[in-house]
């Protein structure tokens, strides 16, 4: 029996980006320090979050009312929750962007926009 065939993927565009998946937490948190790590950003680092079409970038700032915690968990204001429409117990695709110093949070709905039409081609492709 043989399997499907596996097609070709190209190489990898940006090999210096990291991913991590968090869950946020009731108090607005996530938690992931690989992520972090890579960034080199450390506790009580200042940080910009900016809402873009549905997802959060986020930045070094010099001051900034949010910051990382002791514990290195990233807080994220009440305000940005809502506008991504997350709530506790939601995953979030964290995407560290080292050389450019930039942190990128997607929420579910931010992926689901994003998948949809790459997941209707996937099916069309192997539908019969």
């Amino acid at each position: 029996m043989r399997g499907a065939p596996v097609p070709d993927l190209p190489s990898r565009s940006a090999p210096h980006l990291v991913y991590g998946l968090a869950v946020l937490d009731r108090y607005g948190r996530l938690a992931e320090r690989a992520v972090l790590h890579a960034l080199g950003w450390t506790p009580a680092q200042p940080l910009d979050l900016t809402v873009v079409l549905g997802s959060v970038l986020v930045v070094p700032a010099t001051e900034a009312r949010s910051r990382i915690g002791a514990d290195l968990y990233l807080r994220l204001p009440v305000g940005v929750r809502r506008a991504c429409r997350l709530a506790a117990g939601d995953r979030v695709l964290l995407v560290a962007d080292p050389i450019a110093g930039r942190l990128l949070l997607h929420p579910p709905v931010a992926l689901d926009v994003v998948l949809t039409a790459h997941h209707a081609a996937m099916i069309e492709g192997v539908t019969p």
